[in-house]
Formats: structure tokens, sequence, C-alpha cells
């Protein structure tokens, strides 16, 4: 196999690995470029022999090495790294000034769990099979298990 022939299929294994690397999820690719420049190192075994092998397998490992200790020194992870924050909570019940036979309305339509404004607080209620509909006034019948149960008032 002619040298240039080798060169490109280690260039193009290192290039399939950088990218399953910085750019896509999974497994396929870095596993194609991995296989890809393992044929072209062992066409340089077979072609040039060992010293020459060896040369280019350290050749290869330093410079992938390098490149992805670079990578992420420099922080090009960020760039790709999704950066949002999740901040969302579930309702705390010790924080809750929400009592049973407090009244609200209901915000979404409750089948059996949705949202409801209970004492200016926006939060998640459920009812005991009961369907509610939207805009409707409520009234907590109970709290338990982190869970507010209400019901439609008279």
């Amino acid at each position: 196999m002619a040298l240039s022939v080798i060169i490109g299929l280690i260039v193009l294994g290192i290039l399939l690995i950088l990218v399953e690397i910085f750019f896509t999820p999974g497994f396929i690719i870095g596993l194609v470029g991995s296989a890809i420049v393992v044929v072209g190192l062992v066409n340089t075994y077979s072609e040039y022999g060992y010293g020459t092998g060896n040369i280019t397998l350290i050749g290869v490992l330093v410079f992938l090495g390098t490149v992805i200790v670079l990578a992420f020194k420099n922080g090009i992870w960020n760039r790709f790294a999704i950066a949002g924050v999740i901040d969302g909570k579930a309702n705390n019940i010790d924080k809750l000034t929400i009592n049973v036979g407090d009244v609200g309305e209901t915000i979404s339509a409750i089948r059996p769990a949705g949202s409801a404004i209970i004492g200016g607080q926006k939060m998640e209620v459920h009812t005991e099979g009961n369907l509610l509909l939207a805009k409707e006034a409520i009234v907590v019948t109970k709290i338990l298990n982190n869970k507010i149960y209400v019901e439609k008032t008279n």
C-alpha cells in the first residue's frame, strides 16, 4: 500500500475520532475512525516494519492526546456543552404556608393533577378522582406525602 494511502487512512481516522469527541454523540463514528486508524497502522507495520510502525503509533497517540488535552484546557468543550440550568422545583411542603381549608383557583384542568393558585402561590395540586376545569374555585381538603389535595367549592 502506498505511503499516501496509509497517511490518508490515519488522518481520516483521526478526524473521525475528533468529530466523535467534539461534535456527535454516540459511539459509531469514533469506532469507525478507530478502525480506520488501526488499518492504517497495521499497513504501516506490514509495509515499513516495526520501527516505522512504532513511531507512527506513538505519533498518533501523542497527537490525539495533545489535541484532546488542549481542547479541554482551552475551553472548547464549553461551546458544545449545554449551559442551561434547570431551576424548576416541586412543592416543598415545609416552606408552604398552605393549610387545609385554604381556598384558591385552578389554573389548568385538574385530571387528577394540575396547577392552581392558592394563597398567591402557584403549585401542583391533585384531586381524589374528580375532574376540575380551569378557573374553578377550589378548597384544600388534605396535605399528604407532599401532595396537596383539593376539591371544588360549592
